[in-house]
């Protein structure tokens, strides 16, 4: 059983939430129930469930249903429907169960009114430009109200199976490099690096075409736009001031007046930029690396913004800033994991990390 739950929060707002119930008595799921994986064939049979009434009445019509559908990758993934599920073993912010190793489901616990912006980047990307590097989707189900507009409660997508976390998999390589006898060259070690860029290039390839669909065309900003990009960055700025600490506060402070002056620079444009349907949440947790190549998950977008900030147009090079700020962060965790793994500083390093940040952002 499928239940959305209503919670209201100490300031009175609202929020709901999915839950998957089985059992007599009635208890939360747990992947393995069987519970997500009825989900799933209910997808891949195009199903349209009406909704249990509170007090059965003949003369009530139902006023909503959960409209699960099949999607056009589902045949070639998994022609006799959903396998056994198992938990993919991950903490993200929804819920994700594996079935039959070929099929990802994916149920979005917190929901909120309207198109997930998962579902619709991955539709687009993997029927409309045909992008080799995101999942397929298989699948979808939606809640449809008598009143408002739809809203995506979970996804059906090709499971990536032998697919690692970029992030891990790149920290396991830096640590290998810098506790390896002897050096590595910066060629050799940021060729990782340069195929992201690809990778990165070829997303935003394909969105510039956005085949008849006005909602994913590209377009140029407003001029109300960009005055917010500088007045949000200021804002940020400011935040980041009030709250860093200790050398990275110190450091902080001291460029505060050059970034200051950078951020000014964006509300002085000449021209208005182009603003696209970008990932908005890219780092290197949302590429895995797959023996044929990377996969882009995860376009949900920041949770906790609201469903219009998530699908929103933005500027292509915030995905590319955001990856950078990635590659940073994945640098520093390996240079911890190494001295870790040392017992203390190490004396020779086989890598420099500051020339293999300097050479990704190149």
């Amino acid at each position: 059983m499928l239940a959305l739950a209503t919670v209201t929060l100490d300031d009175k707002a609202r929020e709901m939430y999915t839950l998957a119930l089985t059992g007599e008595p009635l208890r939360v799921a747990a992947p393995g129930d069987g519970a997500w994986r009825a989900l799933g064939v209910a997808m891949t049979e195009g199903r349209t469930v009406p909704p249990l009434p509170a007090r059965p009445d003949q003369r009530v019509p139902p006023t909503a249903a959960l409209v699960c559908r099949p999607a056009r990758a589902l045949a070639d993934l998994a022609a006799n429907g959903p396998g056994t599920e198992r938990d993919l073993g991950a903490d993200q912010s929804h819920t994700s169960v594996v079935l039959g190793e070929t099929l990802l489901l994916k149920a979005y616990r917190r929901l909120q009114p309207g198109l997930n912006p998962d579902l619709e980047m991955t539709a687009f990307l993997s029927e409309e430009a045909e992008f080799p590097a995101v999942p397929r989707l298989a699948g979808y189900a939606e809640v449809v109200l008598q009143r408002g507009e739809p809203t995506t409660v979970a996804m059906l997508e090709e499971f990536v199976a032998d697919g690692a976390d970029a992030f891990e998999s790149i920290v396991g390589m830096l640590v290998g490099w810098l506790t390896s006898p002897g050096e590595v060259s910066l060629e050799y070690a940021t060729e990782i690096v340069a195929d992201l860029g690809t990778l990165t290039a070829g997303l935003h390839a394909a969105v510039q075409d956005a085949h008849g669909l006005r909602d994913m065309a590209p377009r140029e900003a407003t001029r109300a736009e960009v005055r917010e990009w500088a007045a949000a960055a200021h804002r940020h700025l400011g935040a980041a001031l009030d709250v860093a600490t200790g050398d990275a506060g110190m450091l902080l402070r001291d460029l505060a007046s050059r970034i200051a002056e950078a951020i000014s620079v964006i509300d002085a444009l000449p021209t208005a930029p182009e603003v696209i349907r970008a990932h908005g949440d890219y780092h290197l947790g949302q590429v895995l690396i797959a023996p044929d190549g990377f996969r882009i998950v995860d376009f949900e977008g920041e949770p906790s913004s609201s469903p219009d900030a998530r699908r929103a147009h933005r500027p292509a090079l915030r995905d590319v800033a955001s990856m950078l700020r990635s590659l940073d962060h994945v640098a520093r965790s390996a240079a911890r994991r190494a001295e870790a793994a040392n017992g203390g500083p190490l004396a020779d390093v086989g890598l420099d990390l500051d020339a293999w940040i300097a050479r990704g952002r190149e």
